[in-house]
């Protein structure tokens, strides 16, 4: 039983999704419900709109048709163009043939007698009964009837004048009727269809639209627990040596707890320092410090001053430069860009190691290389820029140096990457050509 509750738990959490994760997926649904909600609205008004001017079609050919039909069948009548003999006289049962359309029937009702010009359909016979009940129900105002199966069309139109007499037009939509359902119905499944597709389509968009809100959460959510480890640690031994301190008798010698207590207060002060420098360099508020500079002489001025460090380890650091160097960029970035390129340089190459540092103006860019011997594995080249992530597994930093140059060089419209072969590791920065300025023309301007 222990072993089943076990193996539950496990799939349980498995299953088990993080904060971020929920909160992402709340947005995802969101998104996707109000795309949804937009979507069936606009396809509503769009099925209703066509449905209405299907209608309005649809009526008025048949109004036109059965105005026609009437037209024709009063020339007819009192032209004396029906030569089969006098009116029906309210018999109803004998139909000419003659007529406008065969799907159409005109009943002319004049002085007391009544006329049938054309029909409602070539295999349709209409009884007095059935004559007597459509022409009932003209009477009664109706524009439409049922006859059997028949759906029939009813238009009247009455002449107040001289003659005196009613024409009754009864025409059979039936066909043209099942077509319009027909066409409602495909549209109404289309539109719906429209609508299901619109609202998959969003919801697999919303994932490429929210990623960068996923991303934020989650290396929110990573800040918040690596800063919480790197200060943990300190905080204890601070904690301990403070322990140490309390219960030594009077007048012990605490130089050694006093002194770990310093030095681990550096240290988190060190690290709350990277990380607000990594916060101001995040911030939409941060204002950069655009100045025209030579970046061959701040370049080089750094690589100056970390000369002491790599005589300490026997490394050999040069360095050179190609074309103009003069740039309109942001020099506080740029600065500790250079520091920490300089500083992971020094800090991962092996004693008697050599580094190289090299700045590069093609056509449309400026390129910073910084190479030193020493070589990253290669399943560790994607990470290196991340957060709180360090290379070598006795690093005393804290991981956040590549991750603020990244940071830096995307604000000044540029890319950093990192390549390691053959035992050598390169740092490329690359910013675009329009920050930079010639030398020539620079002196020229001031002259």
């Amino acid at each position: 039983m222990r072993g089943m509750r076990t193996d539950t738990q496990k799939r349980n959490g498995e299953k088990r999704l993080s904060p971020a994760a929920k909160l992402f997926r709340k947005m995802q649904t969101r998104f996707t419900v109000l795309v949804a909600v937009i979507c069936f609205v606009l396809v509503s008004v769009s099925f209703v709109a066509m449905s209405v001017i299907n209608t309005i079609v649809m009526d008025s050919s048949v109004r036109s048709l059965m105005t026609e039909a009437m037209r024709f069948a009063e020339e007819i009548y009192f032209d004396n163009s029906v030569t089969d003999g006098a009116p029906s006289n309210g018999q109803g049962d004998q139909q000419t043939t003659n007529g406008p359309r065969p799907d159409c029937l005109v009943v002319i009702e004049h002085n007391g007698d009544y006329e049938l010009i054309g029909s409602l359909g070539s295999e349709i016979t209409l009884t007095a009964g059935d004559i007597t009940y459509l022409m009932a129900t003209a009477m009664g105002g109706a524009d439409s009837t049922r006859l059997g199966d028949l759906r029939v069309r009813i238009a009247v139109d009455v002449d107040t004048g001289a003659r005196g007499y009613s024409l009754y037009a009864f025409y059979d939509f039936t066909d043209r009727y099942s077509i319009y359902v027909s066409q409602t119905l495909g549209m109404m499944f289309s539109f719906i269809g429209l609508a299901c597709i619109l609202t998959l389509f969003s919801y697999m968009m919303s994932g490429v639209m929210l990623s960068p809100a996923r991303d934020a959460l989650v290396r929110q959510k990573e800040l918040v627990a690596n800063a919480s480890h790197e200060l943990k640690t300190p905080v204890t031994i601070i904690n301990a040596n403070l322990d140490v301190i309390k219960n030594a008798p009077a007048g012990a010698d605490n130089d050694k707890w006093i002194a770990n207590i310093e030095a681990q207060t550096k240290r988190m002060n060190s690290l709350i320092i990277e990380m607000l420098e990594m916060s101001s360099f995040e911030s939409s508020a941060y204002n950069a410090e655009i100045k025209e500079f030579d970046l061959g002489e701040m370049t080089e001025g750094y690589c100056l001053s970390f000369e002491a460090t790599c005589y300490e380890k026997g490394i050999s650091m040069s360095y050179e430069s190609e074309g103009g160097t003069v740039v309109r960029s942001d020099e506080k970035g740029w600065s500790k860009l250079i520091s920490i390129l300089l500083d992971n340089a020094v800090k991962y190459s092996p004693q008697n190691g050599r580094i190289e540092v090299r700045i590069v103006r093609k056509k449309k860019h400026v390129y910073l290389y910084v190479a030193n011997d020493g070589e990253i594995p290669r399943d560790r080249l994607d990470k290196i820029f991340d957060r709180f992530y360090k290379a070598g597994e006795n690093s005393n930093s804290f991981g956040l140096g590549l991750a603020m140059a990244k940071v830096i060089t995307a604000g000044m419209n540029g890319s950093i990457s990192c390549s390691s072969s053959d035992g050598r590791t390169v740092f490329t920065v690359c910013v675009p050509i329009r920050e930079i300025r010639e030398q020539g023309k620079e002196n020229k301007e001031r002259e």
